[in-house]
């Protein structure tokens, strides 16, 4: 799916989410019973929906933990899904992943992961003193790291969460 159809459907559902609220609530002004057994169904739906995202979720981040590094792109690639629809998962990902063991790193408007031996593997270095170019040039054989940014991208995402000190 393009960018584009994916903000549309994005669209779509937020327009309909509030035009069936609006009709239910309509419907339980005139006619209460029915009101109610339209908003219990209308609730039940909405979970469905909810634990299939979760399901989704769950799916990306099986994926991403198999792989040292990877970046959106190439999870999007072996998902078979769009670049927008794994952007919003590692998004959802990055936001609470404090007490996580891996590590999700948003860069110029791109995502990559590190799996738990990624961020112990960079850890290990950073606390061994070595600077950007150097934990570069150690990582960049098994990660596939492609510039200082992203090791200091890793680097402020890990002390952001309170997982290396400073």
């Amino acid at each position: 799916m393009s960018r584009i159809n994916y903000k549309l459907v994005d669209i779509v559902k937020k327009i309909s989410f509030y035009l069936i609220v609006g009709v239910i609530l309509i419907i339980f002004i005139f006619n209460q019973i029915l009101g109610i057994y339209l908003a219990g169904s209308f609730f039940i739906a909405y979970f469905v929906y909810y634990l299939f995202t979760i399901s989704s979720k769950r799916k990306v981040l099986r994926l991403m933990i198999e792989y040292l590094f990877i970046s959106d792109t190439e999870v999007a690639d072996k998902l078979n899904r769009s670049l927008d629809y794994v952007r919003d998962i590692m998004s959802s990902l990055s936001k609470n992943q404090k007490n996580k063991k891996w590590l999700v790193v948003n860069l110029n408007k791109r995502y990559f992961f590190l799996n738990e031996q990624g961020v112990e593997n960079y850890k290990h270095l950073y606390n061994r003193g070595y600077n950007e170019k150097k934990i570069l040039e150690d990582l960049e054989p098994d990660m596939r790291l492609r510039s200082r940014a992203e090791v200091k991208a890793i680097e402020l995402a890990l002390i952001n969460h309170g997982r290396l000190s400073n």
